[in-house]
């Protein structure tokens, strides 16, 4: 089946230019950001792509295409990925503009994991 001279041209002539959707630009810098915070907790190789494949119950394909920041994950693996992940829910708080929350967040964590540390030296330590 060949195009009657009438059909729409599909390809853009020289020098114009398809406009690009405001949401495009955010959409691109969303998966980039949860790429790299994916990347620097759970590492990029085959089994922590499983690992969070299991997690959220995505397609290990679909946790590929996130950690290689071609798509992001939806709202229902993305609140999985936060309850999980550390470095998502800061990445999270840093692209809606919270420094606040994200730094109360941080400084939470951190206390956390200092009360489990000394709670495992406090099991070691021979009573006296």
């Amino acid at each position: 089946m060949s195009f009657s001279r009438n059909d729409r041209k599909v390809r853009v002539e020289r020098g114009k230019e398809f406009p690009i959707h405001p949401g495009a630009d955010t959409e691109a810098a969303f998966a980039s950001v949860i790429a790299d915070a994916l990347r620097r907790d759970f590492g990029a190789t085959p089994t922590y792509v499983k690992h969070i494949a299991r997690l959220t119950g995505a397609n290990t394909r679909t946790v590929q295409n996130w950690l290689q920041a071609k798509n992001g994950p939806s709202g229902a693996g993305l609140v999985v990925l936060m309850r999980h992940s550390d470095e998502v829910t800061a990445a999270v708080l840093t692209l809606a503009d919270r420094e606040d929350l994200r730094e109360g967040a941080v400084a939470g964590m951190k206390v956390a994991e200092l009360r489990k540390a000394i709670l495992e030296v406090l099991l070691h330590l021979p009573e006296n």
